[in-house]
C-alpha cells in the first residue's frame, strides 16, 4: 500500500510548484520478507506516466497477495479436515 500512497501523493501534487516527488525503496530482511520506505526525490516534476504505471503495478501485486492468503487458507482448511 505504501507504493500506492506515494504514487497518488505523487500525481496529487502534479500541478504543484516546486513539488519533489517521492519514491519507495523496498529491501529484503536478513530472517526473510521485506520492508519499504519513502525517500524524497532529487529533480523536480512528476511523470505521470510512470505515476501511473506504478499504480497499476501496486494494485496488481495487492491483488495477487491477497488471491495467495485466500489460496492459504483454503489449504490450510483442506489440511484440516483431512487430519479430522
Amino acid at each position: 500500500m505504501v507504493r500506492l500512497d506515494v504514487a497518488a501523493n505523487n500525481v496529487a501534487n502534479a500541478t504543484t510548484d516546486a513539488f519533489t516527488p517521492s519514491s519507495v525503496v523496498t529491501s529484503t530482511l536478513p530472517g526473510g520478507g521485506v520492508t519499504s520506505r519513502v525517500v524524497p526525490g532529487d529533480v523536480e516534476g512528476v511523470d505521470l506516466a510512470t505515476e501511473m504505471v506504478g499504480m497499476m503495478v501496486a494494485s496488481a501485486t495487492f491483488a495477487a497477495n491477497a488471491k495467495m492468503l485466500a489460496t492459504s487458507f483454503q489449504v490450510d482448511r483442506k489440511t484440516l479436515d483431512l487430519l479430522a
